[in-house]
């Protein structure tokens, strides 16, 4: 294995742990918050949040992706990009004081206004820790990054959000929480990578950095508006409890795969910047990727979506049983949110770079037309139409990267026939348990653990015994995820090569 191979592999190992860590506890955090929040206050605090990530992305500019994308960096870029970066910062909080009338008078909801002014300091407190974050990356330090993740949130909803709710705040005390982590992520982030931050303002070839910084200013731009559309429209049309009832489903469906896209997506993008010259490679890794997201985790998700009425109200209680459908629809879109978001890396590291916004301007305009439409029959209809737009995203995006790669139109076949048998299988078994036991009882608890856990044991019975429905691609990658000497690596090295052989064959 390469060097770069064996530092994409460590980078995505630590990753997915963090991913995995800070979900736990994200999920906890939220169970608690929102229990002791209701929909109205929730409701609220996820409206404004939707101004904040907009004004994040003029706060930073994309700048920081030039650090993680040029060969060769000095500390006089890095000190350009900083001063840039803390810059655009202020921009951002000013855009957010200034404009927090607009968007509250957008959604309907005068109590936004205040909670917007205060949330706008987070714009200057992520531009100051974005270079250092970006460096971290470039360098594949995703350790660290991952520690400096864990430990700001933990602090700050545990020792601030929390008790501030238990305490009545409502939701002022995710305000307080989420301005305490961005602060305690400036000092982790610049004590973890120290870099020169004397201001410098001119390099001697600014265009570079603009022309990539403004390239993902714009791209951010598109994704945050077919990402947030449904979210904005909701808060005006429906209102602030909707929109709570719809931001916890829309929460505990794509937390998880956020958390996964944020640790992945820059280590899939700074290894295959510099694998931009070897194709044969970057494909081999795509399709890799591409496959265990629909072989491995794809049915995790479907078994999620089966029980998701049963875990909502385990877990958030009867107030909160309207986002059950909502979750369930958007676990069935949540694959290709992964997919799609572990594909746009491809298009950057093959000139395609500007394609990303492009193609998706068409469907911001269908998403927008269909969830009004979708309006009137409440927040389900609104999740199926989320759902559909996930699935239609991924497809504007994977078919450009396949063709950047030349990716065999038989690999793309193969791979979509074992994508529905495995996951039809999963679905059916875990469909069938819940419907025969729901004669005999309708407690949630017996429900989630029929269909989940039927549903989970005919995936790892598929997994495990029947190679070639997961194929060559999954059971490598797998292979390089856990110890070499293991008894489960050595059974997919062997299906491996079985499998090789039987194709040059």
């Amino acid at each position: 294995m390469s060097d770069i191979a064996k530092q994409s592999v460590a980078a995505a190992k630590w990753g997915a742990l963090a991913a995995a860590s800070k979900f736990l506890m994200q999920l906890a955090v939220n169970i608690i918050v929102a229990r002791l929040l209701g929909p109205d206050s929730y409701g609220l605090f996820a409206l404004a949040t939707l101004a904040l990530l907009l004004a994040t992305f003029f706060s930073e500019f994309g700048l920081g992706w030039s650090l993680m994308q040029r060969a060769d960096i000095d500390d006089l870029a890095v000190r350009f990009v900083f001063t840039w970066q803390c810059i655009s910062g202020l921009l951002g909080t000013l855009i957010l004081l200034v404009g927090a009338p607009l968007m509250a008078t957008f959604l309907r909801d005068p109590r936004l206004v205040d909670v917007i002014r205060c949330l706008s300091l987070v714009c200057v407190l992520n531009a100051m820790a974005s270079t250092a974050n970006n460096l971290l990356r470039r360098e594949l330090r995703f350790k660290d990054i991952a520690a400096q993740q864990i430990q700001s949130y933990a602090m700050a909803y545990l020792l601030v959000g929390i008790p501030l709710a238990a305490l009545g705040h409502g939701a002022w005390s995710l305000v307080a929480a989420w301005l305490t982590q961005a602060l305690l992520g400036v000092v982790l982030a610049m004590r973890s990578r120290p870099h020169a931050m004397r201001p410098l303002f001119r390099v001697a070839a600014p265009r570079e950095y603009v022309n990539i910084g403004a390239v993902v200013f714009v791209t951010n731009i598109c994704n945050w508006l077919v990402s947030n559309v449904d979210r904005l429209l909701i808060g005006r049309l429906l209102g602030t409890q909707p929109a709570g009832l719809y931001a916890v489903g829309y929460n505990l469906a794509t937390v998880p795969n956020g958390l996964m896209i944020s640790a992945l997506q820059p280590a899939f993008l700074a290894s295959g910047a510099r694998l931009q010259e070897q194709l044969p490679t970057l494909r081999k890794a795509y399709i890799e990727v591409q496959s265990f997201i629909w072989l491995f985790i794809a049915p995790v998700f479907v078994a999620g979506a089966l029980s998701s009425q049963e875990l909502i109200r385990l877990l958030y209680g009867p107030n909160w049983g309207d986002s059950g459908l909502v979750l369930g629809l958007l676990f069935l879109a949540m694959p290709a949110y992964l997919a799609w978001a572990l594909s746009t890396p491809i298009l950057w590291n093959t000139g395609r770079r500007h394609l990303e916004s492009l193609l998706q301007l068409p469907l911001l305009g269908l998403a927008v037309l269909s969830f009004v439409l979708a309006s009137s029959h409440g927040l389900v209809a609104m999740a199926g139409v989320a759902a559909a737009v996930f699935l239609l995203r991924f497809l504007v995006i994977a078919g450009p990267a396949c063709v950047a790669l030349a990716v065999p139109g038989v690999e793309l076949r193969r791979l979509l026939w074992r994508v529905l048998l495995l996951n039809g299988a999963v679905m059916a078994a875990g469909y069938a348990a819940g419907l025969a036991l729901s004669h005999w009882t309708t407690a949630p608890l017996a429900l989630l653990l029929a269909r989940s856990g039927v549903a989970a044991s005919v995936a790892l019975l598929l997994w495990l015994s029947v190679p070639n429905l997961v194929g060559a691609p999954v059971l490598g990658l797998l292979g390089r995820f856990i110890p070499r000497q293991s008894r489960l690596a050595r059974h997919f090295a062997a299906q491996v090569e079985r499998m090789n052989k039987k194709e040059a064959g």
